[in-house]
């Protein structure tokens, strides 16, 4: 036998092994009829979990990476007016305004008293349980050139900050919980001035 054909049967040979030898593993796989899969690569079939804020000393835990610059979540609109507003209250239309829709109301309380009152206070006076601690004094929100601002330059400040007032736009993510802190220090606004004209 000359040693290419000998070379041709051998290959067929290694062929008909690996197939018989694939379909084995297979057929191992399968532990049977209603009993669990033998898993030969655990890492495909049961993947560790990610656990976000858990510690590496090495600093190479996935789920610490930082996502790459300028990525953003599928269906979410980028705020388009940073550090202008101006062209916030120009181009802003408040959603729910007019709208007295108590789950609003109710929502902007809600986020109002996390994440505004401990400056601005419950009722938005500027007296905060941390304002006096504060050089620069937070803003009474129910002043009357407070008052003159739309509805965008608002949810601008929220989302930008002002002057010593940081960002919001990380903690308050979603766009509808801004609208309605709006909305709820207008209901402050209108609760106070009704207060005033029946003092008077």
């Amino acid at each position: 036998m000359s040693t290419k054909k000998h070379f041709k049967i051998c290959r067929i040979f290694f062929r008909v092994f690996v197939v018989v030898a694939g379909a084995a593993a297979l057929t191992a796989c399968n532990g049977g009829k209603n009993q669990t899969n033998i898993e030969l690569i655990q890492g495909m079939m049961d993947q560790p979990a990610l656990k976000s804020q858990s510690w590496d000393s090495k600093r190479h835990a996935p789920e610490e990476m930082v996502p790459p610059a300028h990525t953003i979540p599928r269906g979410f609109k980028p705020y388009p007016y940073h550090d202008d507003l101006d062209m916030a209250a120009k181009k802003l239309i408040n959603p729910y305004a007019g709208a007295k829709f108590k789950s609003t109301l109710v929502r902007g309380k809600n986020r109002f008293d996390i994440y505004c009152s401990p400056c601005h206070g419950l009722n938005a006076e500027g007296d905060g349980t941390v304002a006096k601690y504060m050089p620069i004094k937070p803003v009474n929100l129910l002043a009357a050139n407070i008052q003159k601002l739309k509805d965008g330059y608002i949810y601008g400040v929220i989302t930008d900050g002002y002057g010593v007032m940081q960002p919001y736009d990380t903690q308050i993510y979603k766009t509808s919980d801004r609208w309605a802190i709006v909305n709820y220090v207008r209901y402050l606004q209108n609760k106070a001035a009704k207060s005033k004209s029946t003092a008077k």
